[in-house]
Parts: C-alpha cells; sequence; structure tokens
C-alpha cells in the first residue's frame, strides 16, 4: 500500500524470558503509519498465507466537509514477521463495506462486499493481494452482513439484508452459486426483521457508521443440517437456529437492539462459548448451553456482569488447545481501552489466565486467531497521534500462551 508505512515494532517479552533469543517471527506487536491524516483503517480479518499474512481493512476516507464517503475495501501483505510488504485497493467508487471472516476452502481465502449498488459480492484470494478475484452472486442478495464457512470447510455461509424486510441466511459453492439441498431447493431462507422502521434503520447505520452503530452480525453452522444466525429477527437482535425447513426451529431473544449476544463459538453438540451484553454491561459464559428448539432470552446468560469491558464492545472467541486440553479464548475491549485477552477451560468453565494488550494508546479489537504453529495472532485498532485509527498486529507465541494455561 502506498500509503502505508511501517512505523515501529515493540517486542513482547513475558517476565523471566528476558535471556532468551526471541525470533521477530514467533512473538511481535506492530502498528501501521500513514502519511495521510485523512484516512482511517479499520481491519476486519487477516489469514494466514505462504509468506505472511493477508489482511483485510475497511479504509474510511474523510471529506473536506467532514463527510465520509462509504467505507473503501483494501487488503494488506505482511511478510511472516509482520513488516508491510504490499496492499491493493478497490475502487471507493464501485466497492464498499468489506465483510469479514475470511473463509479459507483449500488454498484461497474468501471475503464479502458490495457494489455501489448495494449487491453482494464475493472476493477470493490467493497468497497475494494482486490475485484478488470479485464473483457476483446470484439470487440478487444484497446488504452483505456476515460469512462463514461450513462445517466440511466446502461452502460458504452468508447472512445478508434484503434492504426492506428480511434477513437472508444461504449457502453457496465457492464460485458464488447458491447450493440446493436433497430436495433440489435453494439453500436459501428469509427471516422477517420486523415492522418497526427504527429496525431497519438499525441496519442502515450498522452500514453507514459502523464505528458508532456497528451490530455483531454473525453466522455458523454446528451440525450437518443445523445452521445459525445472529441478527435482527422480529424486531430484535437475535440468535436463530434453522435446518432451512418452513420455519426457524429456536430462538436467543436479545432486548431489542440494546442486549443480545456479542460472539458465540460453538464448542461440542449445542454448548457454546459466548460474550454478550445487556445495555452497558458485558457478561462471558464460557461453557454455554443454547436451546436450538425453543425460545430462550439472553437475558438470563448475564449471571455477573463483567464490568471491566467497555459498553458494547466487539469481541472475538477462538478455541486454543495446549498440552491435549481445550482453551476457550476470548478478547474484547476494557474501559480503560485495553485488549484484555481471557482464557477459559474448554471443559470446566475455569479461567486460567488473562493477557491485556495496550497502555497508552486506545485498543480496538478486530479479530483473534489461532495459526499452525500454535500462536496467538490478535488484530486491532490503535490511534497515533491520539486521533488517528490505524492498524495494529500482535503476535503472541505459543511459550507466552503456555503462562496463561497453566
Amino acid at each position: 500500500m502506498k500509503n502505508l508505512l511501517y512505523t515501529f515494532c515493540l517486542l513482547f517479552i513475558l517476565v523471566g524470558c528476558k535471556d532468551d533469543d526471541i525470533d521477530p517471527s514467533v512473538s511481535f506487536t506492530k502498528i501501521y503509519d500513514s502519511f495521510r491524516s485523512d484516512q482511517s483503517y479499520y481491519p476486519i480479518d487477516m489469514v494466514a498465507t505462504d509468506s505472511g499474512f493477508l489482511v483485510l481493512t475497511r479504509q474510511s476516507l474523510s471529506s473536506t466537509t467532514d463527510n465520509k464517503k462509504p467505507a473503501g475495501v483494501q487488503l494488506i501483505e505482511l511478510d511472516e514477521e509482520g513488516n508491510y510488504s504490499a496492499s491493493s485497493e478497490l475502487n471507493t467508487d464501485e466497492y464498499e463495506s468489506p465483510v469479514g471472516d475470511f473463509v479459507t476452502i483449500d488454498d484461497m481465502h474468501y471475503f464479502v462486499m458490495m457494489d455501489n449498488n448495494k449487491r453482494a459480492q464475493l472476493c477470493k484470494v490467493g497468497n497475494s493481494a494482486s490475485s484478488l478475484e470479485i464473483i457476483a452472486l446470484n439470487n440478487g442478495l444484497s446488504w452483505p452482513l456476515a460469512v462463514n464457512v461450513t462445517a466440511d470447510s466446502l461452502n460458504l455461509i452468508l447472512l445478508s439484508f434484503d434492504g426492506v424486510d428480511q434477513m437472508v441466511l444461504s449457502i453457496h459453492d465457492k464460485d458464488g452459486n447458491v447450493i440446493r439441498d436433497d430436495n433440489n431447493n435453494d439453500k436459501i431462507r428469509t427471516f422477517s426483521i420486523g415492522t418497526n422502521i427504527d429496525i431497519s434503520s438499525a441496519i442502515f447505520d450498522h452500514f453507514s457508521d459502523p464505528e458508532r452503530y456497528g451490530l455483531p452480525f454473525f453466522c455458523g453452522q454446528m451440525d450437518p443440517s443445523t445452521y445459525y444466525f445472529n441478527g435482527i429477527f422480529n424486531h430484535t437482535l437475535s440468535v436463530v437456529f434453522t435446518v432451512f425447513g418452513d420455519a426457524e426451529t429456536g430462538v436467543v431473544q436479545g432486548q431489542s437492539t440494546d442486549g443480545g449476544l456479542t460472539a458465540a463459538l460453538p464448542i461440542s453438540g449445542s454448548t457454546f462459548s459466548i460474550f454478550g451484553y445487556q445495555y452497558n454491561d458485558n457478561f462471558i459464559q464460557p461453557i454455554q448451553n443454547l436451546e436450538t428448539n425453543s425460545i430462550t432470552s439472553s437475558i438470563d446468560f448475564m449471571t455477573v456482569p463483567f464490568s471491566e469491558y467497555r459498553s458494547r464492545t466487539p469481541a472475538d472467541i477462538v478455541l486454543y488447545e495446549y498440552n491435549d486440553v481445550q482453551y476457550s479464548v476470548i478478547a474484547a475491549e476494557t474501559q480503560s481501552r485495553q485488549i484484555a485477552i481471557n482464557v477459559f477451560d474448554a471443559t470446566t468453565g475455569e479461567s486460567t489466565g488473562v493477557l491485556k494488550i495496550g497502555n497508552i494508546n486506545p485498543y480496538t479489537l478486530a479479530s483473534i486467531k489461532v495459526d499452525e504453529e500454535n500462536n496467538l495472532i490478535v488484530l486491532g485498532t490503535t490511534l497515533v497521534s491520539g486521533r488517528f485509527p490505524r492498524m495494529f498486529v500482535k503476535k503472541i507465541s505459543e511459550k507466552e500462551m503456555g503462562s496463561l494455561v497453566k
């Protein structure tokens, strides 16, 4: 990226490991600056490549009248030590509003964005940003909200909005075609958001100003027949379960957009690890059964508020394995504008450790990943000079993670 300059690297060294030779490809923290004060970078997700990493970012450009143009799309290449290599920007007059996470099928990586007519576009990229291929999705899908991979890692799950009053869940192959079931019916299902105009306005606000009005949309698959999404359903932010039949099978209701789940990761069967919010309070349940065949409420999950976290903070959850024990790693932003990484035993729910990222500048989470070497990678936004949103990447080695799980 012409505008992106590498500014500094700070090696993260655990107490008691000062005599070790730290390999910068194993443990680092890096922040990436730009000489343009009118550009803001909001990273979405990253994926490992043969030569390092590929980062998907949302790029906002403020005009002289302080009115922001739609969020642009940018791919950034980093080497294995986190150094900037190259990038590719898409024309904001044609494409906008990228949606993650990255979905990897075989050796290709996918994400979704929309064109200037709000139609969903599937993006396919290999190891370099320059290999980007854009595939128009059929069936007239618009306003994409979230994307994930199916349980068999062969197809894509897409959550979108029809621009009027329906959430749309659809399953696509890697060429963008809607998958058909055994009865030759398209795997595409609509769900009513309700008739209140304020509810549809909340979705449009999510696109126009995601930094202030962003909602935690996500989707996934639990087993060969059961899919789920977190979206607006019947006037409320809810987790909806479906088998693509005539109706939803189960719903975890929030409270309008004032309460609901922020992140959820299937652990086993109907057991999830979840992070949620209720008005200005947040809660964590490292082990929580979600009823897939009945109507329940996320309010019941907030047994102990986590007051440390910032109100309605973004959150992400991954599974991490160390010495044959599985852990749930939950990350979110604190009131002091740090990123707190909480580690829980995925079997007992017991907390084993906390690591915090950030000191002077505020840090906001985008995503967390576990790479092939069992290192934890944290992606997010920080402020340079106190007011310019810029991307940061932190790589935490398996050795450092070991101190959190013992």
